[in-house]
């Protein structure tokens, strides 16, 4: 079996030897054959130098490269579409991961069943682990999904990636957007390293972008499908809480005999409502036939590509 591990990285000249000779063993451990795929995501050290001198006598090493940094998300796109093998395995270049070690582990929970296999950090010591746990416990709550550690080291079956579209900063919801579709995803525990070189590429600043995406996402894999489900109850909502405002507003001149002027900015309140809610349906009905144009051009897609 042929297990494609993909690796970006970015100024990391003074891991990736060390990661490739723990990846060629990780491989032997696990008794697999491997491809190492490695995206230089606009490195401006001797981070390249590094992987092409290890090429020369390693053809299982591949190496891709961005003229500048487009961030993760991008050398994701770039790296998944050059993996060849039945299982892709996702690891950091900073040697907080093993190889050696977490190859082993990864492809060993593949059961029948299982499409997607994370790593859970054991014995993590950074001022990271709260925040990586609030980003968890968003993500069980609004995903639905049973994990504790979703955004590190991964592994899956390259059926996957026909179901997988990142954009953006989607990288840290891979699990996420898989498990939404239907594929399983469990998590074996392994064991976390301190970072020997370098300095860490994701900050604080990351925290509000994380929890926006979240939502984006969220918003994305529930109502693409069917968006009539929340623009058109968003706008029913509208409409029937201004109907109620003017039953009120009748009930408070014709039967209490309060004057209607009294109560003119609320007669505008309800009639701004009314309207609102008229235009939160016909988005619903946009947006509903702009879902249909697009899954009509994927299936013309697939048509075609099968021709």
């Amino acid at each position: 079996m042929l297990v494609s591990v993909f690796i970006p990285f970015c100024n990391e000249e003074n891991n990736l030897a060390e990661i490739i000779d723990r990846t060629e063993k990780g491989a032997k451990a696990a008794n697999v054959d491997v491809e190492l795929v490695m995206v230089d995501d606009g490195s401006t050290d001797g981070s390249a130098a590094v992987v092409e001198k290890a090429a020369e006598t390693r053809p299982w090493v591949r190496l891709f490269r961005h003229r500048k940094n487009r961030g993760l998300t991008e050398a994701m796109n770039t790296g998944f579409k050059e993996c060849r093998g039945e299982i892709i395995v996702f690891l950091p270049a900073d040697l907080e991961s093993y190889p050696d070690e977490d190859i082993p582990a990864l492809i060993k929970a593949f059961e029948p069943g299982v499409d997607i296999v994370c790593g859970k950090r054991e014995k993590r010591r950074e001022f990271k682990v709260f925040l990586s746990r609030i980003y968890n416990e968003i993500s069980r709550f609004l995903f639905g999904i049973s994990l504790s550690d979703m955004n590190w080291i991964k592994a899956f079956r390259r059926v996957c990636l026909e179901d997988l579209e990142l954009r953006s900063d989607w990288h840290r919801f891979i699990v996420q957007i898989l498990h939404a579709k239907g594929y399983n995803a469990v998590e074996v525990p392994v064991l976390w390293h301190r970072r020997k070189s370098g300095h860490s590429h994701f900050g604080l600043k990351r925290i509000p972008i994380s929890f926006f995406d979240s939502v984006a996402v969220k918003f994305i894999l529930t109502f693409t499908k069917a968006p009539m489900r929340i623009f058109g109850s968003m706008g029913f909502i509208q409409i029937f809480v201004s109907l109620l405002t003017v039953a009120w507003l009748l009930y408070d001149q014709f039967v209490l005999g309060n004057p209607v002027f009294r109560m003119r900015p609320l007669l505008y309140f309800s009639l701004g409502l009314f309207l609102s809610g008229l235009i939160f349906i016909f988005m619903g009905f946009l947006a509903e036939l702009i879902v249909s144009i697009r899954d009509d051009i994927k299936k013309m897609k697939d048509d075609w590509g099968k021709k």
